[in-house]
Formats: structure tokens, C-alpha cells, sequence
């Protein structure tokens, strides 16, 4: 059966490339000085196509470094999480415990800078990573301990203060997302948990010189409609409390949340 996110140009890349003094056609203006990264799912394992959706698949981080008018290397570099290392038998790559976010599949979505530091990204509740310059995986990032629960994958800078402004959901956050405010040395420095009318999945926000705008749109996740599908009918009622729990109509208890790592 065939696929479209593992075809054509969405086909998994399969290794892992270092590639030095690139050729260039043409000429790269020498005031250019940094780097250009993409980020993407890529599976590193064979997965079923039947099932496969490009949401899920590992993350994968591509970079060119531009300097002096060359391009001095190209580098993709899967991020390392639990389940890439053990694929690539490397042990895991691990710092101190930190309650990052669920460890359900890869920062898969969006790669930045900020405070100095690269930044793998992804949605709803799932562990944030942080780079080398060179794009190895450092480890899961919170920014220094100051934000717990996840992240966004599209986040937006101010460009007066250089702040990351964002709306975060997740599983566990009931029917709330969280705005944050991340100053320009990489530290949370406000946090509002923001009560919404359902459990959307609030893929984005806008940002105005003095206000933020949510999204709170009507398409939602139905645990009713979902239990209904994966359950018999004898076992749909505790199906359905427990998917209201996970994907946030009702919140999750404290203790709970401490051990798959929301808050």
C-alpha cells in the first residue's frame, strides 16, 4: 500500500551526512554568516504505510553553514531521542530528570535559535530538544527549568524585545493552553494558563504590538466519537473518560501529571 508522506519528496532519508566545502553554483554574498536549518519527520525504522502519518516520525534536523561566501558544510543529523538511540544503538541521550513533556515521538517540527542555543521543536505536550551548532542532540530543553509541560512548535519573536511569545496545549492541560513569554536569555519569565471553550488543537495565535490573540476554534477532540470507534460498547464509558482525560476536556491530577511529566 502506498503512502504519500513516504514518497517522492516526503521519502525518509536513511543516513546520517557530513559533507564539507560544498560546491557552489553561482555565488554566495560573503555578508551571509550563520546557518540554514530545516527541520522534519523522518522514520528510522520501517514503519507500516497503512498506518503512517507524517505527524508521527522521528525528527530529523538538515543544515547548511554559510561563511566567507562558501558553504562549509551540510549535515543532517537525526535528534536523538530514546527510541532513535536505541535504533541506532547509542545509548540514550539523557541530562538531569526534567518533566520536558511527554516522551510520545520526536521534536519533529520546527528548528531556531534562541539565547544562544538550537532548539528542536514540536506540539502538544511533547519533549523539546536542544542542539550543538553542529546539530547533535544535547538533550531534552525546558528552557533552564523555567517551563514544564511542552512547548510549541511556532512560537513568535517579538522583534523589539527578542522575546518568544507562545500558546501551548496538551493532553494533560484540561481545558486550558498556556501562554508563555520566554526572555532573551532563554528563561520563562511569565506563564497564564488561558481557559478555552473545548480542547482545540491551537496550531497557532497572532501577536500585535499589544495584545495576543488565541484561536479558540470550534474543531475539537471528541472522546465521545473517538470511543466509539476504538472500544465495544460495553467498555465505551470508561474509554471515553479516560481519552477526555488524555486529550484535555477534564484535567489530569497533579500526582498524575508528575509522572508522565506535565505539570
Amino acid at each position: 500500500m502506498s503512502n504519500d508522506y513516504l514518497e517522492g519528496n516526503y521519502a525518509p532519508v536513511c543516513q546520517e551526512h557530513t559533507v564539507t566545502e560544498l560546491a557552489v553554483t553561482g555565488v554566495i554574498p560573503e555578508h551571509l554568516d550563520g546557518r540554514y536549518l530545516r527541520n522534519g519527520p523522518n522514520p528510522i525504522t520501517a514503519i507500516d504505510p497503512r498506518t503512517y502519518h507524517w505527524f508521527t516520525g522521528d525528527g530529523m534536523v538538515h543544515g547548511v553553514r554559510l561563511r566567507d561566501g562558501t558553504a562549509q558544510w551540510y549535515r543532517n543529523r537525526w535528534i536523538r531521542t530514546p527510541t532513535v538511540a536505541r535504533a541506532l544503538g547509542e545509548p540514550a541521550v539523557r541530562r538531569a530528570p526534567t518533566r520536558t513533556g511527554l516522551e510520545l515521538l520526536g521534536a519533529n517540527t520546527n528548528v531556531l535559535s534562541h539565547a544562544g542555543r538550537t532548539l528542536a521543536l514540536v506540539e502538544g505536550g511533547i519533549t523539546n530538544y536542544e542542539l550543538t551548532e553542529n546539530l547533535d542532540t544535547l538533550g531534552p530543553y525546558d528552557f533552564e527549568g523555567t517551563l514544564r509541560g511542552g512547548y510549541t512548535a511556532h512560537p513568535k519573536r517579538d522583534p523589539d524585545t527578542g522575546e518568544l511569545h507562545a500558546v501551548s496545549y496538551s493532553f494533560g492541560r484540561g481545558n486550558h493552553v498556556q501562554y508563555s513569554v520566554i526572555d532573551p536569555q532563554g528563561r520563562a519569565r511569565r506563564t497564564v494558563d488561558i481557559e478555552v471553550t473545548g480542547s482545540p488543537m491551537m496550531h497557532d495565535f497572532s501577536l500585535t504590538q499589544h495584545h495576543v490573540i488565541l484561536y479558540d476554534l470550534p474543531v475539537t477532540f471528541d472522546p465521545a466519537h473517538g470511543a466509539n470507534i476504538v472500544a465495544p460498547p460495553v467498555l465505551r464509558a470508561p474509554t471515553r473518560l479516560a481519552l477526555a482525560a488524555l486529550i484535555g476536556r477534564i484535567r489530569l491530577p497533579d500526582p498524575i501529571m508528575a509522572i508522565v511529566g506535565v505539570s
